[in-house]
């Protein structure tokens, strides 16, 4: 499962940067079943430059951890300070450069089967090329793992690394559709106390209707902003609620299965069996029976 990453390894200084970069080569398994490196390194620009790139098929993550820049993507100028990230699909013509308060940069290039599919929800959820994390404890870290394993002889590297990139994934998404900086905004406050509206009354009947006349929202305009916001429309996330719940009490109490559909707000009694198969894969006795 090895990749041959150290084969890779480069220190560059020229006149424009100075570098230090792994080129790394993972395994056919993990290229055909992980997350996985294709180039990890960090860079100090010495002078104003620019580098343009397309049709790579590659993910780009880096972060700036001294000077600005500007980043030029899907037609769309960005300045880039410290402290900012960047997230971009290769395959898209890019270019970035340094400004004269010459930039260091941290970066790292991986791919694999799953990562377009997340990079379009990350998109879909109103992901943005480049944000702006509180501190960017979290994105050094993950880079410092990857670039210690990286250049280890670790059997299992590219395991490891796979790890590492999902964390990242999951860091990345975090900014996407639940950043806590976006709860001062009155259009996304309203959205969370929707959602909070349906975590607390969940076995009551709700409808999008109802939530409409509740919080003075155009039910359609509701509708949309919520997937936007959550992922989700707001039937599917009321539902997803309903069956957790069903959950626990299917596990944790004597109910019976009528009485747990009932307590959460599924009736009647054939509906919420059929829902909760739709959900789970597995009738609700059935569900009962396997946690004994």
């Amino acid at each position: 499962m090895k990749g041959s990453g150290k084969m890779g390894e480069k220190l560059f200084q020229g006149e424009y940067v100075s570098s230090d970069r792994l080129l790394y080569t993972a395994s056919e398994f993990a290229k055909n079943n992980l997350i996985y490196l294709q180039e990890i390194g960090s860079l100090k620009a010495q002078k104003t430059h620019i580098s343009k790139r397309q049709n790579l098929s590659s993910f780009l993550f880096f972060y700036v951890k001294e000077g600005s820049g500007y980043l030029d993507y899907e037609g769309k100028l960005y300045e880039i300070e410290a402290g900012d990230c960047v997230f971009i699909n290769c395959q898209k013509s890019y270019s970035h450069r340094t400004s004269n308060n010459l930039w260091r940069l941290e970066w790292i290039h991986f791919n694999g089967e799953n990562v377009l599919p997340i990079y379009m929800k990350y998109v879909d959820r109103g992901g943005q090329p480049v944000f702006r994390p509180e501190e960017l404890g979290i994105p050094k870290e993950i880079w410092k793992k990857i670039n210690d394993v990286a250049h280890s002889a670790d059997y299992i590297r590219d395991i490891r690394i796979n790890e590492y990139l999902s964390a990242l994934m999951t860091f990345l998404m975090s900014f996407s559709w639940n950043p806590e900086a976006k709860r001062s905004d009155p259009n996304t406050k309203s959205l969370y106390d929707v959602k909070e509206y349906i975590d607390t009354h969940y076995s009551e009947k709700i409808s999008l209707d109802m939530l409409s006349d509740l919080f003075l929202k155009n039910k359609y305009s509701l509708s949309r902003s919520f997937k936007e916001q959550f992922g989700t429309s707001i039937i599917n996330y009321l539902l997803v609620v309903r069956i957790t719940h069903a959950k626990q009490l299917l596990r944790f109490t004597d109910m019976t299965v009528e009485e747990v559909g009932a307590a959460c707000g599924i009736t009647p009694l054939y509906y919420f069996s059929r829902i909760f198969k739709q959900i789970e894969g597995v009738s609700p006795l059935e569900f009962k029976a396997g946690w004994k």
